[in-house]
């Protein structure tokens, strides 16, 4: 017998539990970063400007892009897939930037520097294909379900993005080096994390 329609709007649905995390680790994690390497509240700001720039020119584009693929795994998954490796590989290099720009340069004042371009270029791009993912992912359930269901649907994803949003949260309210030790996984909460 096939699962039940919570189970199936669950499954559609579940994989903006995972984007809402990274989305909070980002927005969670990364002024306080940047604000310890120097960065200035007015430079913060401008790196804030990436999140609304990118849905705005990212959503309708791989909205276009994806509604007239013809690959044999679907039109959104590609991108899906793409996006979380994406995604993924984003947020490592955000959360050990420093450690990356002190494998090439040994100055503290051109690390700090280079550190926070890094870190800077690093938010631009997750927030782009975070806008990625997130645009296949609405567009998956819309492609999927009935027209009756596609309301459902929604209040699904909403759901899934609440729970990503507390389970962010949750994480972060745990003493991760107390969990994991203090080198598993990285030196720092904001590592550990990411």
């Amino acid at each position: 017998s096939s699962a039940s329609e919570p189970v199936q709007l669950f499954l559609l649905t579940c994989s903006l539990i995972g984007l809402q995390f990274a989305w909070g680790t980002e927005m969670t994690y990364c002024s306080p970063f940047l604000l310890s390497l120097g960065m200035s509240k007015s430079g913060l700001s401008l790196v804030w400007v990436a999140g609304p720039l990118s849905g705005l020119v990212m959503q309708p584009v791989v909205g276009m892009v994806s509604d007239r693929w013809t690959g044999k795994w679907g039109r959104r998954r590609p991108f899906m897939v793409a996006g979380t490796v994406g995604v993924v590989v984003c947020l490592l290099i955000l959360g050990w930037c420093g450690d990356l720009v002190g494998l090439f340069v040994q100055d503290e004042a051109s690390k700090r520097s280079l550190t926070i371009a890094l870190a800077v270029v690093d938010i631009y791009l997750l927030d782009f294909i975070i806008n990625i993912v997130q645009s296949t992912c609405r567009s998956l359930i819309v492609d999927t379900l009935p027209v009756e269901k596609q309301q459902l649907g929604s209040a699904w994803a909403s759901r899934m993005i609440g729970l990503g949003h507390m389970l962010v949260y949750a994480v972060g309210a745990l003493d991760l080096s107390k969990i994991f030790g203090s080198t598993f996984l990285g030196d720092s909460q904001f590592k550990k994390v990411c």
